[in-house]
Parts: C-alpha cells; structure tokens; sequence
C-alpha cells in the first residue's frame, strides 16, 4: 500500500510507481467511480468508445476544426 495526498483543492496524488504501472501520463483521463465508503480510479483507455471520442475532440480542437449541427447533418455526420 502507498500513501497518495489531497491537496486543499481536492487534487489528488498518484504515486509515480503506480501511475507508470497503469499508463497514466500528465492530462491523462481517468474514470472515477464511489463505491460504498470507498473511491476507485481506473485509467481511461483510449480503446473505449467515450475515450475514442475524446481523441477525436481533441485532435479537432488542436487542429482548430468545427462545424454547425446543419452542417454535420448535411455532410451525414449524424442520423
């Protein structure tokens, strides 16, 4: 067991060790789930549908592309 630290914000610490261990790298997305009296943290996985379209939105922020709903539904983006 190691010991982690919430600062005043509610930030929390991952120890190194464990976060190499999981892939967990800066401005990585981690999914966090309240069981009972306890609090479990899972690393988001790019392969999940949620992370998938996260990469996506991402990747159309840095490169500065968007576009209207009347416009996605024109070029069939959506049903």
């Amino acid at each position: 067991m190691l010991i982690g630290h919430i600062t005043q914000t509610g930030n929390i610490s991952i120890p190194k060790k464990w976060r190499d261990e999981l892939g967990i790298g800066p401005n990585s997305s981690v999914m966090i789930e309240k069981k009972e009296d306890k609090i479990i943290i899972e690393p988001l996985k790019r392969k999940t549908l949620k992370g998938a379209f996260s990469a996506i939105d991402e990747e159309m922020k840095r490169k500065k592309i968007s576009f209207t709903r009347p416009e996605a539904v024109k070029d069939d983006l959506y049903d």
